[in-house]
């Protein structure tokens, strides 16, 4: 929080040079062995800001027009064997200069410079130091570039005031980083940026930084990691979709006005936001930035009747949260209709809160599907993508965790294929006590296509960073009686109805107890889907004693939660784990009923197993959400 004016003098050999922020003033040989340069910065920077460079430098020079009427300098210095490539290297710059001035206003600096330094990047005003092994002549690393030049609006013009919500530098920048490809490559670019990365925050961000964070409240050990950038410009897209582009042209540019070299915190951000464009931004800030976690609403149950020439559909939506989050409110949500052919497909905005949402929306046609968000245009636990395929034998629907092995066919298909990342509702199997449910994910699989497509998913359990798919329905039955082989997916056609196996086939891919492999579905058709591991052929739980049924009061928590079962258990353990499968809490129990302590934990939700006393397998209990 603290910002000074900088002034440098330094010494180099004579056949160096420094460079620095600001404006050089002054440069002059004290001896025939040594140059000094004077540098100074007018405007005021953090101290971590501040830079020196030196070398046998030289600069590549050129000038872009502000939208401020001004000539803004630019210079790329480099050692002289590697300029050419940092020109090709940055080839897209101009692109991107003017994109962020027409996003968030002037650039309000005496020049752009960047400095080929052996490591890096970093974001010193007027002076970024950028790696000389990415300024390689290619355009692979461009968006680095597009990155640190975004900091000259958020980072260096207006500055986080707290580690903990470096979103506001970071997350930022990286999403300017976005809005360049979408200047450079097109619409389709950013929107394959933006799923990609949502994807990988959605399955990893919470175990690559060890929590489920708030972005306004990362920890310290974690100010530079995945919530921060990542997940922090997976949330600044949706920002956008809040207010619109326009309003977020507006808001922004008067926030880069109002606050220039200023720190700024989230509160901060959201009220002028609000004051400026007139958009209601608490339930945004609330619900994205404030919290940890993610939500995804689904479609429960729709009902379609015909109204003159078009039809009126009754929908209703449900909210699943996946981490420690609480239920989202006034989110603005697309949904689609699709008709009878390809052509039929009409899409509405709709507004979703809460538990339980009921709209009416009206077609011009009977709908025969439906399906939320393929324009991806809010970021929620879900990942997808809608496909018109026309040949081929093989088709990957990589968002979905999906490969479809594809028929003969001589006609265009459309599959909307979605993977939840969040367990199904809780209604049973049709053999209720001859599985356990995944509580990790589930797909819906829509559209019009024909019959014979097998469809692989792969299962991974691990423990590790390009595992954890499915923590919660193996890893905590590994090293007992589970088995690949007992995995089986579960088919049903609506929400809410009873789930039934569906024929399928599981590949283990060597070993049958390491957790990973692959299950395919024989033939696909519409509907949900699941995972699910059969635990007995007959209606007895574990140990073959009869299923004890539990009762979690009250629930939500918030202190403390009783667990009552209706047969008297044996003393053993309840224990209470969170949705990365951590075990949190182990507590011993003696009867039929205990007390668990929840004070301290992170709100969200949590799953209870209870482990009898001798025994190596522990049965599901339920969840419970903390509040």
């Amino acid at each position: 929080t603290e910002r000074s004016s900088y002034e440098f003098l330094v010494t180099t050999p004579a056949t160096w040079n420094a460079w620095c922020n600001g404006s050089l003033l002054d440069e002059s040989m004290p001896t025939p062995t040594t140059r000094l340069r004077h540098w100074r910065i007018d405007e005021t920077i953090p101290a971590y800001l501040a830079s020196v460079a030196a070398s046998n430098y030289v600069a590549v020079r050129d000038t872009f027009q502000s939208t401020a009427g001004t000539q803004v300098p630019v210079t790329l210095v480099a050692r002289p064997p590697d300029t050419t490539n940092m020109k090709n290297s940055f080839l897209h710059l101009p692109e991107a200069f003017h994109t962020f001035e027409e996003w968030f206003g002037p650039y309000r600096w005496n020049r752009v410079g960047y400095v080929l330094t052996p490591e890096g990047a970093m974001e010193h005003p007027t002076s970024i130091h950028y790696p000389g092994s990415i300024a390689d002549g290619s355009l692979s690393y461009q968006t680095i570039m597009a990155h640190e030049l975004g900091h000259h609006w958020f980072g260096d013009l207006i500055t986080c005031d707290r580690p903990e919500e470096m979103y506001i530098n970071e997350g930022f920048a990286e999403y300017l980083s976005y809005l360049f490809i979408e200047a450079v490559n097109g619409r389709t670019s950013y929107l394959n940026t933006v799923r990609a990365n949502h994807k990988k925050m959605v399955h990893q961000a919470h175990q690559l930084d060890q929590g489920w964070w708030a972005l306004d409240s990362v920890p310290q050990a974690w100010t530079y990691g995945e919530h921060s950038y990542n997940k922090g410009a997976d949330v600044i897209h949706t920002l956008r979709t809040y207010m619109g582009d326009s309003l977020f042209k507006v808001g922004f540019t008067s926030f880069m006005n109002t606050y220039a070299y200023q720190p700024v915190n989230t509160e901060i951000l959201r009220d002028h936001l609000q004051l400026v464009t007139g958009t209601p931004l608490t339930d945004f800030f609330q619900d994205w930035v404030q919290q940890p976690g993610w939500s995804a609403f689904e479609i429960r149950a729709t009902q379609s009747t015909q109204t003159g020439n078009d039809w009126t559909t009754h929908v209703t939506l449900g909210q699943k949260l996946r981490g420690p989050a609480q239920a989202y409110h006034n989110v603005p949500i697309t949904l689609v209709m699709l008709g009878d052919d390809l052509q039929e497909q009409h899409r509405v905005r709709i507004t979703a809160s809460g538990d339980l949402t009921e709209v009416d929306v009206i077609s011009p046609f009977q709908p025969r599907g439906f399906w939320l968000n393929d324009d991806d245009l809010i970021s929620m636990a879900i990942t997808g993508s809608t496909d018109t395929i026309t040949g081929g034998s093989f088709h990957s629907v990589g968002l979905a965790n999906m490969d479809l092995v594809l028929p003969a066919f001589t006609d265009t298909m459309l599959i909307r294929a979605e993977q939840y990342w969040v367990g199904p509702d809780n209604a049973p199997a049709d053999d209720p006590w001859a599985y356990v449910i995944s509580p990790d994910r589930y797909w819906r699989v829509q559209g019009i296509f024909p019959q014979g497509i097998s469809a692989r998913i792969f299962y991974d359990g691990r423990n590790i960073t390009a595992g954890n798919l499915d923590p919660l329905l193996m890893r905590d039955t590994l090293g007992v009686d589970f088995r690949e082989d007992s995995l089986v997916m579960l088919w049903r056609a609506h929400p809410g109805e009873s789930w039934q196996e569906r024929p399928s086939t599981v590949n283990p891919l060597g070993s049958a107890t390491d957790a990973y492999g692959r299950i395919t579905v024989d033939s696909l058709i519409a509907g949900e889907y699941t995972l699910a591991w059969r635990k007995s052929a007959v209606g007895m739980a574990e140990g073959g004693s009869a299923r004890e049924q539990w009762i979690i009061s009250p629930n939500p928590a918030k202190d403390t939660v009783l667990l009552t079962s209706t047969h008297h258990s044996a003393p053993g353990t309840v224990q209470l784990i969170d949705t990365t499968g951590r075990m949190v809490r182990t507590i011993p129990t003696q009867g039929p009923s205990v007390q668990v302590d929840l004070v301290g934990l992170v709100p969200g939700t949590y799953h209870l197993r209870f482990q009898a006393k001798g025994d190596t397998q522990s049965t599901r209990v339920g969840s419970v959400v903390v509040q």
